[in-house]
């Protein structure tokens, strides 16, 4: 009889442990929006004008996953968790622009920043390197803590 009692209270402690531990991870959720005037590159993906929403979630790793659905388009990038930001306060998404061209090259959000510049090939860097000087864009960003 003491070891079923135990067995009982050892299974309702495991089971309180899921139950907060599901919890805490759907709080970790940043959820947010932002609208493209013009299409632009992100990554290798171009995304047509358009209102998207993002969704950053952690993960069981130590990347974090940036979801970006548009009516037309999605995008799922896994992201560092090493890339938090203790000034980045605006949320905002930065693009180059050469030409009619958007490239996203970073994105700020509360305590988050992420920075897309490193991946550009060697191609779109030289071709980058030999247009007009690049101009840069800001796109607000809404975000609503989940």
């Amino acid at each position: 009889m003491r070891i079923l009692s135990r067995i009982f209270v050892i299974a309702v402690g495991l089971l309180a442990i899921g139950i907060t531990s599901s919890s805490v991870s759907a709080n970790s959720e940043m959820v947010g929006s932002f609208t493209l005037n013009s299409p632009t590159q992100w990554k290798s993906t171009v995304l047509p004008a358009g209102e998207y929403r993002i969704t950053l979630a952690r993960t069981g790793t130590d990347t974090n996953l940036l979801k970006v659905r548009g009516q037309k388009k999605a995008l799922d990038i896994l992201v560092f968790a090493q890339a938090a930001c203790g000034t980045c306060s605006n949320s905002a998404l930065k693009l180059s622009v050469v030409g009619n061209n958007r490239m996203v090259t970073s994105m700020d959000l509360p305590g988050f920043h992420m920075d897309f510049n490193g991946n550009r090939s060697a191609a779109q860097k030289e071709e980058m390197s030999r247009k007009a000087p690049v101009a840069t864009e800001q796109v607000a960003v809404q975000v609503n803590s989940n």
